[in-house]
């Protein structure tokens, strides 16, 4: 069987007006989510002011949009991640832009998660190397919980340390844009949402609230119970990465597993481009999200992936598993009978 073509990184399209779309949609279905949720909270109030179980029923939906938020704020924040791989918009200035304000409304700052989002791909589940090992490293009740906000510690920790470096060219820029991204998101939410009539009770709040039990539920899907990849010599940070810098270890990326393929909804697939397909996206980490899919199809029977059908399966399976597992425990998810 002839190796199937797979898109180099200047062959392939870049959807820049479906992900201009899809971020507009984003953020248009976030602020109607709030004021859908103030007007229901509201209707509650008023037919029912001094009943226990209206209360009760009012802050359910509350509770219940709040995590509907985060589903779209990791939406916005799966965008951003291809912006950080330089894939969201063909014109580097609209990628940047676009994809730092996509992050900044996600409560990440763009730049700082970049460094450590990139050197995460060069040390992908090597043991002592892989950035992410200081949020997910522990057994799977400490990494649903208190692994969330170990992350957002590490994105700011990267900014703060990056404003201790200010004087370095290659870090001012990186932070004045971060620090005005972030500002322009603060004051979208603490500034522009009470300026419309919307309580943050009811909008910013719990958006905050389930904003890290929303992440854990999806992030721990990506590498969690995954078998160690073999370790490099030494680690240095990455601020940035091109073509010759994926290059050089695409053969080993390609044959080792360091990530799940997560088989869910359309919907889902295309609320959050495609990151299901995570080990994909580490395999081939300039393609765009739209590629993920077909490329898993032409290639999940000559290369390894570990697959499993559904989010929910998938914590199932690591809430009983380590973070690095053994292959032995992995091999009724393998997609190939080599590895």
């Amino acid at each position: 069987m002839p190796e199937p073509h797979l898109p180099t990184p200047k062959e392939q399209a870049i959807p820049s007006a479906e992900n201009l779309f899809k971020a507009a949609f984003l953020v248009a279905a976030l602020i109607a989510s709030f004021y859908l949720t103030q007007r229901v909270a509201n209707a509650i109030e008023a037919a029912s002011p001094a009943s226990g179980l209206a209360a009760a029923l009012k802050w359910l939906f509350v509770a219940a949009m709040g995590v509907w938020y985060c589903m779209l704020l990791t939406g916005m924040g799966v965008l951003a991640h291809d912006a950080v791989h330089r894939v969201l918009f063909r014109t580097p200035f609209w990628n940047e832009l676009g994809g730092g304000l996509l992050s900044a409304f996600s409560l990440l700052p763009f730049y700082a998660n970049r460094q450590f989002h990139l050197t995460h791909h060069s040390y992908a589940h090597q043991p002592g190397r892989d950035p992410e090992n200081e949020m997910h490293e522990h057994p799977f009740l400490y990494a649903a919980t208190i692994g969330s906000v170990v992350a957002l510690y590490l994105q700011y920790r990267n900014l703060f340390r990056s404003v201790l470096r200010i004087g370095d060219p290659r870090h001012a820029a990186r932070v004045v844009k971060d620090l005005l991204l972030l500002s322009a998101a603060a004051s979208s939410y603490f500034v522009l949402v009470p300026a419309l009539g919307l309580s943050l009770t009811y909008t910013v709040a719990p958006m905050l609230l389930a904003l890290l039990p929303v992440f854990a539920w999806r992030a721990l899907s990506d590498h969690y119970g995954v078998p160690p990849t073999e370790s490099s010599a030494t680690r240095q940070e990455v601020l940035d990465a091109d073509l010759d810098h994926w290059q050089r270890d695409d053969l080993q990326r390609r044959r080792e597993v360091s990530g799940w393929v997560v088989l869910t909804s359309p919907w889902l697939e295309w609320l959050w481009s495609h990151v299901n397909y995570h080990e994909v996206h580490h395999k081939y980490p300039w393609l765009s999200h739209v590629h993920l899919k077909r490329v898993f199809e032409a290639t999940r029977e000559r290369e390894p992936y570990l697959v499993v059908r559904g989010y929910w399966r998938s914590l199932a399976n690591i809430a009983r598993s380590r973070y690095y597992e053994t292959r032995e425990r992995t091999r009724p998810f393998l997609s190939t009978p080599q590895w």
